[in-house]
């Protein structure tokens, strides 16, 4: 570990082997009337913490996690391994990220399921409020859900209650609303349709295909 970080509330901490914080990160923050209580936050071996990222009680960080810089992390989530989220994101409350998921700079998720091996790219939204601020939200939607091997596009807005299914490629700059089926390509504001997932062609011929390697491993 490196100097120049803080830990607050050092007894809810549980860090991992082999952590590498760099300066100016801050672990273990409470929210505004939030109480310690059995709240902790734990973080995995190998992990990576970068500079002026924060990171708050009641979060389950896994193995070989890397925040690159100025991530923000709140609570009540739980991110799985080999995961890797690019500076100024935000991973605001209630999220379940999987493994070997990849979260560009710049995004935002709230109340977002995501399962393995999945690619977020710059500027994505995940919106989980249809007319904030209202006290019942969290009542009026279910939870944003992306199934594995998915790939969303720079400055996506995903709207709350959408689901996206597995093998999925979003464009960039598409506005996904409602339930998207497997192997689908989606494009437009809003979103539609345009090809089936499994007609993309990998154009250099490196692959048979396009994602062919997140088939590779199934875990």
């Amino acid at each position: 570990m490196t100097n120049n970080y803080t830990i607050t509330n050092k007894e809810a901490v549980v860090l991992g082997e082999n952590i590498t914080i760099q300066p100016y990160a801050i672990l273990g923050l409470i929210a505004p009337n939030q109480k310690i209580g059995r709240q902790k936050l734990r973080i995995g071996n190998n992990a990576f913490i970068g500079s002026h990222s924060s990171i708050y009680l009641n979060n389950n960080i896994g193995n070989n996690v890397n925040l690159i810089e100025q991530v923000l992390i709140l609570g009540n989530n739980k991110i799985g391994n080999n995961c890797r989220i690019g500076p100024k994101s935000v991973i605001s409350h209630s999220n379940k990220i999987g493994n070997h998921v990849r979260i560009h700079s710049h995004a935002f998720l709230e109340r977002v399921q995501i399962e393995n091996h999945v690619f977020i790219s710059p500027h994505v939204v995940f919106a989980d409020d249809i007319h904030p601020p209202c006290p019942k939200y969290e009542e009026c939607l279910p939870e944003i859900y992306v199934e594995s091997r998915v790939s969303i596009g720079a400055n996506v807005i995903v709207l709350p209650g959408s689901k996206i299914g597995h093998h999925t490629q979003v464009y960039a700059g598409a506005v996904v609303n409602g339930e998207v089926e497997p192997y689908s390509v989606m494009a437009g504001n809003p979103a539609k349709k345009i090809k089936d997932f499994r007609e993309l062609k990998c154009d250099p011929g490196f692959y048979k295909y396009p994602f062919e390697w997140w088939d590779v491993n199934e875990k």
